[in-house]
């Protein structure tokens, strides 16, 4: 899950639960249970690079476009992934809900 942090606080949480609702549609229930990880990207324009990113790694994605105030896309879900794929996010920042959180570092053990 990728979200945008130039969006208000309260506006971020409805734009993740627009994605997710979106992926649900669209993405088969994994076999295995699996977790929801929210990471940031600062901008749409990160958020399209992002998803170019995730793309190319063969991952699909359900992406929210917000109509209301002209914000465009907001928010991706993947389809369920693990193993390998997880590697393609591990550059990106966990969301903290602030705009001001680091990339994370590798998982501690």
């Amino acid at each position: 899950m990728l979200v945008r942090t130039d969006i208000p606080l309260a506006g971020q949480i409805v734009q993740v639960g627009h994605a997710c609702v979106e992926a649900g549609h669209r993405f088969d229930q994994p076999a295995d249970p699996c977790h929801l990880v929210v990471l940031s990207v600062p901008t749409a324009h990160h958020l399209r690079a992002a998803l170019y990113r995730v793309g190319r790694a063969g991952i699909r994605c359900a992406v929210f476009h917000e109509p209301d105030d002209q914000l465009g896309d907001t928010a991706a879900c993947t389809e369920p992934i693990s193993g390998a794929y997880r590697r393609v996010f591990r550059r990106f920042p966990l969301w903290s809900g602030d705009t001001l959180s680091s990339a994370r570092g590798p998982p501690v053990r």
